[in-house]
């Protein structure tokens, strides 16, 4: 296990004084850069070789959120490497009280950048990422099958600018999430349960259509996002409950 303790910042928080879903992950995505980053093969050898971890499918349970001023523990757990594939668990914790705000299962690829291709997982990166037993949690499936009931309902397209970016020049993984949110538009809903499906990199001057989708499971609502290009084929499909 590798973690890190912080403090939930105002920059962190929405208008009901928590911490938001981006920032949430933003913490997830922190705790496994900094992992790196302390390892024997830190950003700096990824880059050297043109390689990045690149995240394919997430699963985020949410408990509760901590408020402004909370002292919190960001944690991840790499549990598993298969070929060009690491899996990795996220939890967000009160330092205080032990309280687990959140726990996440992450999928990942190692991508030559340059040829866009994956790229197995050397003996040097292995070791680099301790494995432990996965954390408790309910596992979903990877995939996010899109309803085929309905048509869903068109949103406003989002065009790619630099502000959703990342290094990689990608739109950065907790922004799509973020955009099928606002797509949904509801500022009232509470989500517990979200779980995103990466198809393709979106990258700056790309537009985006979302198309949401609503079904219901007894009392709870599902919103299925699909974030897609011109044809309608999706960059990400977010499932939010």
């Amino acid at each position: 296990m590798y973690s890190f303790d912080s403090r939930i910042r105002f920059s962190e928080i929405g208008k009901d004084g928590r911490l938001t879903i981006e920032s949430l992950i933003d913490y997830f995505q922190d705790c496994s850069t900094f992992q790196t980053e302390d390892s024997a093969t830190p950003m700096a050898y990824l880059d050297e070789r043109d390689l990045a971890w690149v995240v394919s499918s997430w699963q985020i349970e949410i408990n509760n959120m901590p408020g402004i001023g909370e002292r919190v523990i960001a944690g991840t757990v790499p549990y598993d490497i298969r070929g060009f594939i690491g899996y990795r668990n996220f939890f967000l914790d009160n330092k205080e009280t032990g309280e687990r705000y959140a726990v996440a299962n992450s999928i990942w690829s190692l991508i030559d950048i340059k040829k866009g291709v994956p790229v197995r997982v050397n003996d040097e990166i292995k070791n680099s990422y301790p494995l432990e037993d996965k954390l408790d949690m309910d596992y979903g499936d990877r995939k996010i099958k899109l309803p085929k009931d309905q048509e869903g309902e068109t949103k406003k397209d989002i065009l790619i600018t630099e502000q959703y970016l990342d290094t990689n020049n990608h739109v950065n993984n907790a922004k799509y999430i973020q955009m099928a949110i606002d797509s949904i538009g509801d500022e009232k809903a509470s989500y517990k349960h979200i779980r995103a499906e990466y198809r393709k990199q979106a990258l700056y001057g790309d537009v985006i259509i979302p198309l949401v989708f609503i079904a219901k499971k007894g009392n709870n609502i599902i919103y299925t996002v699909a974030l897609n290009d011109k044809e309608l084929n999706p960059y990400c499909i977010v499932e939010l409950m």
